[in-house]
């Protein structure tokens, strides 16, 4: 983890990924033992944030990695 250049953003590394069982991509990092989110294309559910969803999923696709159809 570092800050950024103006002090103000933390930066640090994401990792990404396609469940297809409970279609959702979860989001987690090694930074933190409690940092762990899922997110759906639902925008009735808890979990829903079709926006995120859009670009996490084209990000998956374009790094190669499962992803939502």
């Amino acid at each position: 983890m570092r800050l950024s250049k103006k002090g103000k953003t933390v930066i640090f590394e994401i990792s990404v990924w396609w469940d297809a069982e409970d279609q959702s991509i979860h989001l987690a990092s090694n930074e933190s033992d409690t940092l762990i989110a899922t997110v759906n294309d639902d925008p009735t559910s808890k979990r829903g944030h079709p926006k995120l969803f859009r670009e996490l999923t084209k990000m998956l696709r374009d790094g190669g990695a499962p992803a939502p159809e």
